[in-house]
Protein backbone atom coordinates (compact mmCIF):
# COMPACT_ATOMS: atom_id res chain seq x y z
CA UNK A 1 0.00 0.00 0.00
CA UNK A 2 1.07 3.38 -0.86
CA UNK A 3 2.65 5.55 2.49
CA UNK A 4 -0.10 8.28 2.49
CA UNK A 5 0.34 11.39 4.87
CA UNK A 6 -2.62 13.97 6.40
CA UNK A 7 -1.14 17.98 7.32
CA UNK A 8 -3.23 20.20 8.48
CA UNK A 9 -4.04 22.97 6.50
CA UNK A 10 -6.37 26.24 5.52
CA UNK A 11 -8.74 27.01 8.42
CA UNK A 12 -6.97 24.52 11.23
CA UNK A 13 -3.53 25.73 10.84
CA UNK A 14 -4.40 29.46 10.44
CA UNK A 15 -5.92 29.01 14.05
CA UNK A 16 -2.51 27.32 15.44
CA UNK A 17 -0.44 30.29 14.03
CA UNK A 18 -2.68 32.76 15.33
CA UNK A 19 -2.24 31.31 18.97
CA UNK A 20 1.54 30.62 18.79
CA UNK A 21 1.88 34.70 18.09
CA UNK A 22 -0.42 35.33 20.60
CA UNK A 23 1.51 32.77 22.97
CA UNK A 24 5.00 35.04 22.33
CA UNK A 25 3.21 38.38 22.98
CA UNK A 26 1.87 37.50 25.98
CA UNK A 27 5.24 36.23 27.20
CA UNK A 28 6.94 39.55 25.67
CA UNK A 29 4.31 41.83 27.33
CA UNK A 30 5.25 40.13 30.68
CA UNK A 31 9.32 40.33 30.06
CA UNK A 32 8.84 44.13 29.03
CA UNK A 33 6.07 44.82 32.62
CA UNK A 34 8.90 42.96 34.41
CA UNK A 35 11.97 45.29 32.93
CA UNK A 36 10.20 48.51 33.25
CA UNK A 37 9.47 47.57 37.31
CA UNK A 38 12.88 46.80 37.44
CA UNK A 39 14.07 49.73 36.06
CA UNK A 40 12.01 52.16 38.29
CA UNK A 41 12.32 50.49 41.71
CA UNK A 42 15.98 49.42 40.74
CA UNK A 43 15.79 46.51 42.42
CA UNK A 44 14.26 43.07 41.25
CA UNK A 45 13.10 42.23 44.39
CA UNK A 46 10.02 44.25 44.53
CA UNK A 47 9.17 43.36 40.59
CA UNK A 48 9.36 39.64 41.54
CA UNK A 49 6.47 39.89 44.39
CA UNK A 50 4.48 42.19 42.09
CA UNK A 51 4.49 39.94 39.23
CA UNK A 52 3.76 36.69 41.28
CA UNK A 53 -0.06 38.58 40.79
CA UNK A 54 0.26 36.95 36.82
CA UNK A 55 0.63 33.37 37.67
CA UNK A 56 -2.19 33.44 40.20
CA UNK A 57 -4.95 35.05 38.02
CA UNK A 58 -3.47 32.11 35.36
CA UNK A 59 -5.20 29.96 38.23
CA UNK A 60 -8.65 31.60 37.91
CA UNK A 61 -8.03 31.40 34.41
CA UNK A 62 -7.69 27.63 34.36
CA UNK A 63 -10.68 27.26 36.65
CA UNK A 64 -13.52 29.86 34.77
CA UNK A 65 -12.70 27.67 31.68
CA UNK A 66 -12.54 24.17 32.71
CA UNK A 67 -16.30 25.27 34.75
CA UNK A 68 -17.87 27.12 31.90
CA UNK A 69 -16.55 24.27 29.50
CA UNK A 70 -14.51 26.87 26.86
CA UNK A 71 -11.95 25.63 24.91
CA UNK A 72 -8.62 27.30 25.02
CA UNK A 73 -8.61 30.21 22.14
CA UNK A 74 -7.53 33.13 20.53
CA UNK A 75 -10.18 35.07 22.49
CA UNK A 76 -8.96 33.85 25.66
CA UNK A 77 -4.98 34.64 25.30
CA UNK A 78 -6.18 38.44 24.69
CA UNK A 79 -8.23 38.24 28.06
CA UNK A 80 -4.86 37.11 29.24
CA UNK A 81 -2.84 40.23 28.25
CA UNK A 82 -5.55 42.49 29.44
CA UNK A 83 -5.90 40.60 32.60
CA UNK A 84 -2.20 40.69 33.51
CA UNK A 85 -2.05 44.36 33.55
CA UNK A 86 -5.17 44.74 36.20
CA UNK A 87 -3.92 42.58 38.79
CA UNK A 88 -0.05 43.54 38.63
CA UNK A 89 -1.24 47.47 38.86
CA UNK A 90 -3.36 45.55 42.36
CA UNK A 91 0.13 43.93 43.47
CA UNK A 92 1.71 47.74 42.68
CA UNK A 93 -0.39 49.38 45.16
CA UNK A 94 0.56 47.20 48.11
CA UNK A 95 3.88 47.18 47.33
CA UNK A 96 4.29 50.83 46.65
CA UNK A 97 2.69 51.43 50.01
CA UNK A 98 4.63 49.21 51.87
CA UNK A 99 7.96 50.36 50.65
CA UNK A 100 6.63 53.79 51.74
CA UNK A 101 5.88 53.07 55.60
CA UNK A 102 9.13 51.54 55.45
CA UNK A 103 11.06 54.43 54.49
CA UNK A 104 9.10 57.41 55.38
CA UNK A 105 7.34 56.14 58.49
CA UNK A 106 10.28 53.96 59.67
CA UNK A 107 7.66 51.01 60.07
CA UNK A 108 9.03 47.41 60.53
CA UNK A 109 8.37 44.68 57.54
CA UNK A 110 5.79 43.46 59.02
CA UNK A 111 4.02 46.49 60.37
CA UNK A 112 4.39 48.13 56.62
CA UNK A 113 2.46 44.64 55.12
CA UNK A 114 -0.28 45.07 57.15
CA UNK A 115 -1.42 48.86 56.77
CA UNK A 116 -0.69 48.28 53.01
CA UNK A 117 -3.19 45.35 52.69
CA UNK A 118 -5.65 47.44 55.32
CA UNK A 119 -5.36 50.86 53.43
CA UNK A 120 -5.58 49.37 49.89
CA UNK A 121 -8.23 47.25 50.13
CA UNK A 122 -10.49 49.35 49.14
CA UNK A 123 -9.32 50.49 45.83
CA UNK A 124 -8.27 46.57 44.81
CA UNK A 125 -11.97 46.19 45.40
CA UNK A 126 -13.61 49.01 43.81
CA UNK A 127 -10.74 48.24 40.36
CA UNK A 128 -11.41 44.46 41.17
CA UNK A 129 -15.83 44.89 40.85
CA UNK A 130 -15.79 47.36 38.75
CA UNK A 131 -13.89 45.29 36.13
CA UNK A 132 -16.24 42.16 36.79
CA UNK A 133 -19.45 44.08 36.40
CA UNK A 134 -18.62 45.57 33.30
CA UNK A 135 -17.27 42.29 32.30
CA UNK A 136 -20.39 40.01 33.36
CA UNK A 137 -22.63 40.61 30.69
CA UNK A 138 -20.40 39.81 28.31
CA UNK A 139 -19.36 36.79 29.81
CA UNK A 140 -22.70 35.57 30.44
CA UNK A 141 -23.63 35.85 26.55
CA UNK A 142 -26.14 38.09 26.75
CA UNK A 143 -26.56 41.07 23.88
CA UNK A 144 -26.25 39.67 19.94
CA UNK A 145 -22.58 38.81 18.90
CA UNK A 146 -21.41 38.02 22.46
CA UNK A 147 -20.39 34.66 21.47
CA UNK A 148 -17.39 36.00 19.52
CA UNK A 149 -15.63 37.74 22.89
CA UNK A 150 -17.28 35.74 25.26
CA UNK A 151 -13.99 33.95 26.22
CA UNK A 152 -12.07 36.81 26.72
CA UNK A 153 -14.63 38.02 29.29
CA UNK A 154 -14.94 34.55 31.24
CA UNK A 155 -11.40 34.85 31.37
CA UNK A 156 -11.20 38.30 32.69
CA UNK A 157 -14.09 37.92 35.26
CA UNK A 158 -12.36 34.69 36.37
CA UNK A 159 -9.10 35.21 36.46
CA UNK A 160 -9.60 38.63 38.53
CA UNK A 161 -12.16 37.45 41.35
CA UNK A 162 -9.74 34.67 42.08
CA UNK A 163 -6.44 37.04 41.92
CA UNK A 164 -8.02 39.05 43.97
CA UNK A 165 -8.27 37.37 47.16
CA UNK A 166 -5.17 35.89 46.29
CA UNK A 167 -3.63 38.84 45.68
CA UNK A 168 -3.94 40.23 49.17
CA UNK A 169 -2.98 36.95 51.11
CA UNK A 170 0.17 35.55 48.75
CA UNK A 171 1.50 39.21 47.54
CA UNK A 172 2.16 40.14 50.96
CA UNK A 173 3.88 36.87 52.40
CA UNK A 174 5.89 36.63 49.32
CA UNK A 175 7.09 40.62 49.92
CA UNK A 176 7.75 39.72 53.64
CA UNK A 177 9.90 36.32 52.47
CA UNK A 178 11.89 37.94 49.71
CA UNK A 179 12.67 41.02 51.50
CA UNK A 180 13.86 39.23 54.33
CA UNK A 181 16.09 36.91 51.94
CA UNK A 182 17.24 39.92 50.03
CA UNK A 183 18.82 41.64 53.30
CA UNK A 184 20.32 38.05 54.44
CA UNK A 185 21.98 37.94 51.18
CA UNK A 186 22.78 41.40 51.26
CA UNK A 187 24.47 41.14 54.73
CA UNK A 188 26.06 37.55 53.60
CA UNK A 189 27.95 39.77 50.45
CA UNK A 190 28.77 42.38 52.51
CA UNK A 191 30.39 41.00 55.29
CA UNK A 192 32.28 38.26 53.43
CA UNK A 193 33.20 41.35 50.96
CA UNK A 194 34.53 42.98 54.27
CA UNK A 195 36.45 39.86 55.75
CA UNK A 196 38.24 39.50 52.30
CA UNK A 197 39.28 42.33 52.22
CA UNK A 198 40.74 42.94 55.79
CA UNK A 199 42.32 39.25 55.97
CA UNK A 200 43.78 39.71 52.17
CA UNK A 201 47.03 37.92 52.65
CA UNK A 202 50.74 39.50 51.04
CA UNK A 203 53.13 38.70 48.95
CA UNK A 204 55.07 35.51 50.86
CA UNK A 205 51.73 34.28 52.50
CA UNK A 206 51.96 36.59 55.61
CA UNK A 207 49.13 38.91 56.59
CA UNK A 208 49.66 42.64 56.10
CA UNK A 209 51.02 44.49 58.98
CA UNK A 210 49.26 47.18 60.08
CA UNK A 211 50.44 50.58 59.24
CA UNK A 212 52.07 52.56 62.04
CA UNK A 213 52.91 56.29 62.39
CA UNK A 214 56.57 56.64 63.43
CA UNK A 215 57.96 59.81 65.05
CA UNK A 216 61.10 60.63 66.07
CA UNK A 217 62.09 63.59 69.30
CA UNK A 218 66.02 63.74 68.01
CA UNK A 219 66.17 67.20 66.40
CA UNK A 220 69.25 66.74 65.33
CA UNK A 221 72.55 69.01 65.24
CA UNK A 222 72.02 72.79 65.77
CA UNK A 223 72.99 75.36 64.14
CA UNK A 224 73.88 78.44 65.91
CA UNK A 225 74.76 81.63 63.41
CA UNK A 226 78.29 83.35 64.32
Amino acid sequence: MPLTTAVLGGEAEAIRENNRQLLIVVLLAIFLVFVVMAIQYESITDPLVIMLAIPLSLIGVGLGLWITGTPQSAPVLLGVILLAGIVVNNSILLVEYANQNRRLRGMSLEDAVVEAGAVRLRPILMTTLTTVFGMLPLALGLGEGSELMQPLAIAVVSGMTLSMGLTLIVVPGAYVAMNRFAERLKGWTVGRRRVEDEGEPVAGGRSPEPATARFSLDPGPSRNPR
